[in-house]
């Protein structure tokens, strides 16, 4: 004698636990925090399938080519749309409410100059790979943060940008900013969080770090301050020159000095000042 298995009820197919089981997950893990709450709008927004499937499972519950239950078939359906759904999200698809989370400045052409300041509690991820003066895209990892509201002052061929963190995010709360940046103009930059910055395709006349992180700067062609409070290492390349004002751990070749210490390469260069209870650590590449 056989028996169907039908799970939890008559006539549930414990087929549909996969699918149900996914999408449980999946909101447990965003409630957890390790994943963005922005998932949750996504969800939503995917509600013309997920009433499909379920007309599918009705409309199919009897339906049967040959010996195969084709209502066995719409929860392996199902399971495949939800990996699609998990996918979509964390690559940005057009079609999630989440992707269009992102702010893009001007275009660069009419300034020669520009100030940054961007501090927030979390994750700031700093490129210089944009089109525009600056874009920012949120890290889809769980947290607090916001995409931010953008003031713009202009003087001239000058601007001044500063990011601000919206009062509440609501569903759309991430884990920081993935922030671009134009090589085009010669930057200012006052940035804060945990930080993971690669400079070097980018012109820079002053900047200030706070928190921790790494930065990593290319060279710099005149004297160029970097103020640093908070915990970093930075990353210079071989030979530049550069010195130190205050305590830090430098390469071996540096000579120290009264105030700190200096690379062995001439000329003006990268000027490091610790800042309070900073911590510096420079190595070159």
């Amino acid at each position: 004698m056989t028996h169907r298995a039908v799970g939890f009820g008559r006539g549930f197919p414990r087929a549909w636990l996969l699918p149900i089981g996914a999408l449980t997950l999946l909101l447990g893990i965003a409630a957890s925090g390790r994943l963005s709450r922005s998932i949750v709008a996504d969800l939503i927004a995917w509600w013309p399938i997920w009433l499909g499937l379920a007309i599918a499972a009705y409309l199919l519950r009897e339906r049967r080519v040959g010996t195969l239950r084709v209502a066995g078939l719409v929860p392996v359906v199902a399971l495949l749309f939800v990996g699609l759904f998990i996918w979509g999200h964390l690559a940005g698809w057009s079609i999630m409410p989440s992707s269009s989370q992102r702010l893009v400045g001007p275009t660069p052409e009419s300034f020669s100059s520009a100030t940054l300041v961007a501090g927030i509690d979390g994750q700031l991820e700093v490129r210089g790979e944009s089109e525009f003066l600056y874009q920012i895209e949120p890290i889809k990892q769980g947290g607090r943060i916001g995409i931010p509201d953008a003031t713009e002052t202009i003087v001239d061929t000058t601007v001044t940008v500063d990011l601000e963190e919206p009062a509440d995010p609501g569903l759309y709360s991430y884990a920081g900013w993935d922030l671009r940046l134009s090589p085009v103009v010669v930057w200012s930059l006052d940035l804060g969080g945990s930080i993971d910055a690669d400079l070097t395709s980018l012109t820079i006349d002053g900047i200030e770090v706070s928190g921790a992180g790494t930065v990593e700067l290319g060279e710099a062609t005149i004297e160029t301050p970097v103020n640093v409070g908070g915990s970093f290492q930075v990353s210079i390349p071989a030979g530049s020159a550069a010195r130190v004002v205050g305590t830090a751990s430098v390469p071996s070749s540096w000579t120290p000095t009264e105030g700190g210490a200096t690379a062995p390469g001439t000329g003006a260069g990268w000027v490091f000042t610790v800042v309070g209870d900073g911590s510096l650590t420079i190595v070159e590449r």
